[in-house]
């Protein structure tokens, strides 16, 4: 993926999460991947990165998502998939990737 806006959720000291979203290209099409640090995690750690992820693609004016997120991450897939219609979701290996258009803020 070409260089895009780095997000990042830390706690004492430590990566909770990180995501990295691209620009929209000529499309209006944005991709972002999304890493989770293993086990458990603070309440609403998910959702806020859902939730980031979708901040920095209605300010790249994107219409159109594809986000790379762990396999078999219920939460964090359900956060993203709030923010998208029509909805597409696969497994790729250790991945799931969700696909729909991004509804405006």
């Amino acid at each position: 993926m070409a260089e895009g806006k780095q997000i990042a959720f830390e706690q004492d000291g430590q990566v909770l999460a990180q995501a990295t979203v691209s620009a929209a290209d000529h499309e209006g099409a944005s991709h972002a991947q999304v890493h989770m640090a293993p086990g458990q995690l603070p309440v609403g750690t998910r959702q806020k990165v859902a939730d980031a992820v979708h901040e920095a693609v209605v300010e790249e004016h994107a219409t159109r998502l594809t986000a790379t997120v762990p396999c078999g991450d219920a939460e964090l897939v359900e956060g993203i998939g709030h923010h998208l219609d029509h909805v597409e979701l696969r497994a790729a290996g250790a991945t799931s990737i969700i696909r729909g258009d991004v509804r405006p803020e």
